[in-house]
C-alpha cells in the first residue's frame, strides 16, 4: 500500500517504519538473552527500578 502512497506523504510513516525494522532486528538477540538470565523476583527489579535487568541487558547486547 505504501507503493501507491506519494512519497510527499510518507514523512512521518518512513521514520517509523525504519524504527520498527530497527527493533525488530534486535527482538531475536534480545529473546535469547532474557530466558538464558537467571532472573531476580518483581520485587527485587521494583526495588532497583530494574537497573540490574538493564545493565544486563545492555551488557549483553555490547558483547
Amino acid at each position: 500500500m505504501l507503493k501507491k502512497v506519494s512519497a510527499a506523504n510518507l514523512d512521518g510513516f518512513r521514520d517509523d517504519i525504519d524504527l520498527y525494522t530497527e527493533i525488530r532486528q534486535y527482538l531475536p538477540r534480545l529473546a535469547n538473552i532474557l530466558k538464558d538470565m537467571n532472573t531476580l523476583t518483581p520485587d527485587m527489579h521494583s526495588k532497583s527500578d530494574f537497573e540490574i535487568l538493564l545493565n544486563a541487558i545492555a551488557q549483553r547486547l555490547d558483547e
